[in-house]
């Protein structure tokens, strides 16, 4: 994937460049007057998210789990067996009319999963990272937090957050990122970050829970076949 600024050049020239260099190919940009020209020059829209991050955090507050819920540890390496009891609520949370949705099999969720649990995506897994599980053992919900050393949003970073939709208004997802928070917090650092699709129910429940918008960004596919 391509990331794509304008360095300089007007919006125009700089879409007209990426799509003669790199034709069929993806890029990432969070300049707005680019990603417009890129559309209208042919290139169609993959991704529209947003950078959150909540800063300053509070090491106080750490909602309890709901009461038939229990905290477990996220497997750490990708024997099936073990995935198979997760992956039925994570698929709930992302439908396939959901945009962040993956039309996976089982093995291609676990390594979709894998790199993130492992560290060799964003970063070393930070201990806030937990699943939840009902009282009949089945996990409902969970949270991937990586400790990431990206120049620009270094630090703790929600990799994944979801919980099984018959979940809606039991406040899990508060208590995951309210527990997160807390915990980052406490291993002294200060934001704690994620990227989320613009136009979905938790952006709006990232913002009630303190996290404001830092950055814009689109992925797009170029016009033309790739060479």
């Amino acid at each position: 994937m391509i990331a794509a600024r304008l360095d300089g050049r007007t919006a125009v020239d700089a879409a007209n460049d990426l799509i003669a260099h790199w034709p069929g190919q993806q890029v990432t940009t969070d300049e707005a007057a680019l990603a417009e020209h890129l559309r209208l020059s042919g290139a169609t829209t993959v991704r529209h998210s947003f950078v959150m991050r909540c800063s300053p955090l509070d090491a106080d507050l750490i909602d309890p789990s709901p009461s038939r819920l229990r905290l477990a540890d996220l497997p750490r390496t990708a024997d099936p067996g073990l995935w198979a009891p997760i992956l039925p609520s994570w698929r709930a949370a992302f439908p396939p009319e959901h945009p962040d949705h993956l039309a996976v099999d089982d093995a291609d969720a676990i390594a979709f999963f894998l790199p993130l649990i492992d560290g060799t995506e964003l970063g070393p897994l930070h201990s806030a990272s937990t699943l939840l599980i009902d009282q009949a053992g089945v996990p409902v919900a969970g949270i991937i937090i990586n400790v990431r050393s990206h120049e620009r949003w270094g630090g703790p970073w929600i990799a994944d957050v979801w919980r099984d939709p018959s979940l809606r208004g039991e406040g899990v997802g508060s208590m995951l990122l309210r527990r997160a928070k807390a915990l980052v917090a406490e291993d002294g650092y200060d934001a704690l970050s994620l990227a989320v699709t613009a136009g979905i129910d938790a952006h709006r429940a990232y913002e009630r829970e303190g996290f404001t918008v830092v950055l814009e960004s689109w992925r797009l596919q170029l016009p033309g076949e790739a060479t």
